[in-house]
């Protein structure tokens, strides 16, 4: 056995080193308790920095499939992803709890919140589920969920998330409702602490809607519409609508992106056959006024003529005055009794911008192509995903441009000169969104098969910016297989696309 030789030089060094911590420890400046908590206070930092590079193992279960139910099965793993989406429906579910909800949509939202608990990451690896039991519940609303034939993975979403806004406006009714019954009041007499009991009743009402609010749904955003004449210049009123999904027309090209899907739905298009309301309001003015004419020049000929066209002047003078009200004020405005004319058709604008970002944003990516034969058929052209994806350029700023062929609002920045900064101030915007989830759809138009691709997020403290944490794994019926990130943004094949606000 060898054993170590120690060179004089460094034994005087150990030696004075012994006799410095002999020395601090006597007059107590050093004590071993500190020693070994600073040692194992090291010992802990590796072992944080050790567990930090050791990835966690996460299991994700599988749903069964009972017939061609593969749409139900990819729509559950990619909304199971969604934060804001289960918070959403355990809001609900609380909303039911308090106002003793049962119906058909009641049913749907229970087994709904059952099986998105199911479906949540786990340590281990755990057999299937089976979504009989929500199935059943859905086909009390549309029976085409329980039949055997292949459906829509949209429809699905759309009917889910319609019942979940119903359940929710209903619940809240039926609070506020109860809140307001008014008990019976005996013998036929008012008791005189009624109006005491309404004021209650009316203070009880409006507390319940500050500490109870109706939830807020996650999937609704608001878009903007506006309609321009390229010949007058009139602008009609910005018109507003809600949506839980955008349905984007995917381009005829072999390979395309999911910012140049989303720049098709805000493109401005332009119509040949438009009938401009201002432009009518100003031929109809013109009208008008040569009839007024007409009838201030002709003689009268008798009393009854005479009659007649004060009677006509005084109709055409009123008339003239609210066609020009509209034309100062509001072209929009009800213009009774008068019969507008129809000036030759005119060019005009229209488009369509997000004005008010969703907290997830779903994107169904239309596919279907109309063939000259009246048959369909599905565009297979590839769609490629970001990982971040910033809609800026597809939503209103703020200010609304007046000039009916310019974009209703332009986007602040070129993509190109994004920075981290200029990254904090769309995300301050409300227009940074994290991909979390993706339907997939293989096979021809009418046939084939859905799956999905979901982001897990290991470690909630981790900077979304980086992804450095994520995991994602590629989940088909009962298989859940992990994945690299690139094969999930050039899956092509993608059918409803979820991104989660940032």
């Amino acid at each position: 056995m060898n054993s170590l030789v120690v060179p004089s030089n460094h034994r005087s060094m150990m030696l004075m080193a012994s006799v410095g911590f002999a020395s601090l420890m006597a007059l107590g400046l050093l004590s071993l308790s500190s020693i070994q908590g600073s040692n194992s206070s090291s010992k802990r930092r590796t072992g944080r920095r050790k567990q930090g590079r050791r990835r966690r193992k996460v299991y994700l279960r599988g749903l069964y499939n009972l017939g061609n139910t593969c749409f139900l099965n990819s729509t559950l793993q990619s909304l199971a992803s969604l934060n804001a989406f289960n918070l959403y429906v355990k809001q609900c579910i609380e909303l039911l709890a308090e106002s003793n909800g049962d119906s058909v949509d009641a049913g749907i939202v229970i087994q709904l919140n059952k099986v998105l608990d199911q479906l949540e990451p786990r340590d281990s690896h755990v057999k299937a589920l089976s979504p009989r039991d929500l199935i059943s519940s859905l086909s009390y609303k549309g029976q085409w969920i329980a039949s055997r034939n292949e459906q829509d993975a949209q429809e699905l979403f759309q009917m889910l998330s319609s019942t979940l806004q119903t359940v929710a406006r209903k619940a809240d009714g039926s609070l506020l409702g109860a809140l307001n019954t008014n008990q019976p009041i005996g013998n036929g007499f008012i008791s005189t602490n009624h109006q005491q009991q309404q004021q209650q009743a009316a203070d009880a009402k409006q507390e319940r809607r500050v500490s109870n609010p109706v939830p807020e749904n996650p999937l609704l955003g608001m878009a903007a519409s506006r309609t321009a004449c390229v010949r007058c210049g009139y602008i009609e009123a910005i018109r507003h609508s809600t949506f839980d999904n955008l349905s984007l027309t995917v381009p005829r090209a072999h390979v395309t992106t999911i910012e140049e899907c989303l720049a098709m739905y805000t493109a401005m298009d332009r119509l040949d056959d438009f009938c401009c309301r201002h432009c009518s309001i100003v031929a109809t003015l013109a009208r008008v006024k040569r009839d007024l004419a007409e009838y201030q020049t002709q003689p009268a000929n008798s009393d009854r003529s005479s009659k007649k066209a004060k009677r006509m002047v005084a109709q055409l003078s009123e008339q003239q005055h609210m066609l020009e009200e509209a034309l100062a004020n509001n072209p929009e405005a009800e213009l009774k009794g008068i019969e507008l004319s129809r000036p030759p058709p005119s060019t005009s604008t229209r488009q369509t911008m997000i004005a008010r970002p969703p907290k997830i944003l779903a994107l169904h990516l239309s596919r279907s192509i109309y063939l000259p034969t009246g048959g369909t058929a599905k565009n297979p052209a590839c769609v490629r995903l970001e990982r971040l994806l910033d809609i800026s350029p597809f939503t209103t700023t703020g200010h609304i441009s007046t000039i009916a062929s310019a974009p209703i609002s332009g986007p602040s920045l070129a993509a190109s000169s994004y920075s981290r900064e200029s990254l904090a101030e769309i995300r301050r915007r409300n227009c940074l969104y994290l991909l979390n989830a993706v339907v997939v759809h293989s096979g021809a138009h009418d046939s084939g098969h859905f799956y999905a691709y979901r982001r897990i997020e290991v470690d909630p403290d981790a900077d979304p910016l980086l992804g450095s944490s994520d995991q994602w794994f590629m989940i088909s019926d009962t298989s859940a297989v992990e994945v690299p990130l690139d094969t999930v943004l050039s899956a092509g094949n993608g059918y409803l696309v979820f991104y989660e606000r940032i």
